[in-house]
């Protein structure tokens, strides 16, 4: 059971659970690849990330509902051990709806697939049927990706990172695993995704008997308990939170991606590649400072309920958390850009040839102190969706857009491909500012936390 008062020692274990089970799925997949090209073909191979990339951006349709549970978990669990019928009520009127609208996208998606037939130019017949196929058994997971969204939402705001994390890094190793494992007996697509569907069949079972455990209901009545709690109002609630997130989770991705359409218009296609590839090699610097914000967030939702109710210290503690949060993750995410931008040149010599380090070398050392200032920023988005604050956070990103595409665009256009470099720094460098200056608005303010 976890507690409800972490120490600093318990957080900080739970951060470094919560970045094992992101890197260590991460490292599986890239250490896949390889063993995939050799015995998928490169054509297939390119269908399957393709459909992971996809299934994986569809997690948007969980509307913020994970993270709403999340906030809505820890704040109920303020000083108390056990769940209440508040916190059923949040888990089961998130997993209705998830459910409905994962099973509503499968039909719908389904049924285009079946009328239409596979979204990509391949090579044969054989292999259209069998990407069609392969398709039809990758789209099962879609519910089951939104609903353990919902029981990952529930455990993350009960503190129970060591198992969530303990379950989510072999379920990533097998995600990659099971497709190598096929792809060495058959190259078929469609063995692979069965094998996916499985694995993540697996991971929803498993992640529903931790919740129940953490519930006290035992695991074969939990359907019914859940079913019976969800309302109409709770739903409501929660969706007002969750509404937001879903727009910053939107609009996030199109701004990352804007840039790359932008030099495809205005400079060639070829160009993208130059920029794309480095793009994606730094961008995984954020992923550090996640790690610390899954733990972060329930953490400071407990907190700024506590301070809203009968703890006036907890609202002290809560500024103390992000303050150290904060440079903590400044400190070690300045070593890694400072060692990534020595490194870059000759990283990229070695991997890519030198034609292409001298391409891209300046872009990657912008990129990297881009990235790093975006991953620092983390800390003030999290904290501030904590107290509730997310529609402040989702206009803020929604103002960016337009803006930011225009600073692209002249910035190419003068500088060529390190001018969008420069101004994906600029626009980090500016989204921080503001969230820090909301943050600091906010910590002046004696209301905190979030009504549900």
């Amino acid at each position: 059971m976890a507690k409800t008062a972490p120490s600093s020692r318990q957080f900080v274990n739970s951060a470094v659970w919560s970045l094992m089970g992101t890197v260590v799925p991460m490292l599986a997949a890239l250490a896949a690849v390889p063993w995939l090209m050799h015995y998928m073909g490169q054509e297939r191979l390119g269908v399957l990330s393709l459909v992971w990339v996809v299934v994986g951006y569809f997690s948007f349709l969980d509307m913020g509902l994970g993270r709403a549970v999340t906030v809505a978990v820890a704040a109920d669990r303020s000083g108390r051990p056990r769940a209440l019928a508040d916190e059923i009520h949040v888990v089961g009127s998130a997993l209705v709806l998830l459910l409905a609208v994962g099973l509503a996208m499968t039909a719908v998606l389904g049924s285009c697939i079946a009328i239409w037939g596979a979204p990509f130019k391949l090579s044969s017949a054989e292999l259209i049927n069998e990407v069609r196929l392969a398709l039809l058994w990758t789209l099962p997971s879609l519910p089951l990706l939104l609903l353990s969204s919902a029981f990952r939402g529930h455990l993350e705001g009960v503190g129970a990172f060591r198992a969530l994390n303990q379950l989510r890094i072999p379920t990533g190793i097998l995600l990659v695993a099971i497709p190598c494992l096929t792809a060495y007996f058959s190259p078929s697509l469609v063995w692979a995704c069965l094998g996916i569907f499985l694995v993540r069949l697996l991971h929803l079972l498993v992640l529903s008997a931790l919740t129940a455990h953490e519930i006290g209901h035992a695991m074969a009545a939990m359907p019914a308990v859940l079913l019976r709690h969800s309302t109409w109002p709770w739903l409501r609630r929660l969706l007002s939170f969750g509404g937001w997130v879903t727009v910053s989770n939107v609009v996030g991705p199109v701004i990352v991606y804007v840039d790359r359409f932008v030099i495809g218009a205005t400079l060639a296609a070829s160009s993208v590649a130059v920029y794309a590839v480095p793009f994606d090699m730094v961008s995984r610097l954020p992923v550090l400072v996640a790690a610390l914000c899954s733990v972060l967030l329930p953490e400071l939702a407990r907190l700024s309920s506590l301070a809203s109710a009968t703890d006036p210290s907890a609202l002290r503690r809560s500024h103390q958390l992000v303050r150290r949060s904060s440079i903590f993750s400044a400190l070690v995410v300045a070593v890694l850009v400072v060692v990534g931008a020595l490194a870059a040149p000759w990283a990229l010599a070695l991997w890519l040839g030198e034609d292409f380090a001298q391409q891209s070398g300046t872009l990657t050392q912008v990129l990297l102190v881009a990235f790093g200032v975006n991953a620092v920023a983390q800390i003030p988005f999290t904290a501030l969706q904590a107290v509730g604050k997310v529609r402040a956070v989702a206009l803020l990103h929604s103002a960016e857009l337009v803006p930011y595409a225009v600073l692209v665009f002249f910035a190419i256009s003068w500088l060529g491909l390190v001018g969008a470099a420069w101004a994906w720094l600029l626009r980090s460098i500016i989204d921080y500012g503001v969230l820090g200056w909301m943050w600091h608005k906010q910590t002046l303010s004696p209301s905190m936390g979030i009504k549900f």
